[in-house]
């Protein structure tokens, strides 16, 4: 029998935590797996122990940063230190709040050869209307260009194996960008299934988003990502800061 290992990250996720979990148990397992659910409690100083415990699912304790600039990846290589169980790897961040019952039904066959990481589309809600319109408009043009149609990374499937492989990038604070490099240059390919999505709830300010952008902007230029790219992806999906992350990583490297 196949090996499932679903593993959701959280720091400090107690808003969050049941609701991610609870749509997890609730998912159908296809038949020829079996799965394991663990919480990977990632430096955590309020209630998310106690309430991940309370709803009878795994935990592993981790109280370090890591050596990866990503914290993602410092979590899932803490987590295959721990656990010789699964062949096949669900990540899933604690912020995902709505999942399709049947979703690994859509996804998991699709996994195999030359695909190595795939995931659905993610759709976010904050419950402000004014940013809710903003991921709207995000939506719509990963829709309708051709670009931002790499696998997401706040839920997403691929399998040890791969990881062995590959590895993660070090000096990457975008694990899934860094990954599906290795992934790429490895001869392989990842993809996004646009007919299923998850649902995350963020809750951004105007500041947050800044700085998301301008630190994915650096993250682009660190992992060699062209500047031609990388106007497009500012322009057409309406994330200018990214465009300043990567200019001010380029000034910041001379």
């Amino acid at each position: 029998m196949k090996e499932l290992l679903i593993l959701v990250q959280a720091h400090n996720e107690q808003g969050q935590i049941a609701g991610c979990v609870q749509e997890l148990k609730r998912m159908n397992i296809p038949p020829e797996y079996e799965s394991q659910l663990y919480v990977i409690l990632d430096r955590c100083t309020d209630q998310t122990k106690k309430i991940v415990e309370d709803l009878g699912v795994n935990t592993l304790e981790k109280n370090f940063s890591g050596d990866y600039k990503s914290h993602t990846a410092n979590n899932l290589i803490f987590a295959f230190g721990k656990l010789d169980f699964g062949d096949i790897i669900l990540k899933c961040d604690a912020d995902i709040q709505e999942i399709p019952v049947d979703i690994l039904y859509q996804l998991l066959p699709p996994l195999i050869g030359n695909v190595k990481r795939i995931s659905p589309e993610i759709r976010s809600k904050s419950g402000k209307w004014w940013l809710d319109g903003l991921f709207r408009l995000s939506d719509l043009n990963r829709k309708i260009t051709p670009l931002g149609k790499e696998p997401r990374g706040g839920f997403c499937l691929f399998s040890r194996e791969t990881v062995e492989q590959v590895g993660f990038d070090m000096n990457s604070t975008s694990w899934d960008t860094g990954f599906d490099n290795r992934i790429k240059q490895n001869g392989d390919f990842v993809k996004k299934v646009d007919t299923v999505a998850v649902i995350e709830k963020r809750d951004f300010t105007v500041r947050r988003i800044i700085n998301t952008q301008i630190g994915s902007g650096r993250t682009r230029r660190k992992l060699g990502i062209s500047s031609k790219r990388t106007i497009l992806h500012s322009i057409f999906r309406g994330r200018p800061f990214v465009l300043y992350g990567y200019v001010m990583e380029m000034i910041a490297r001379g």
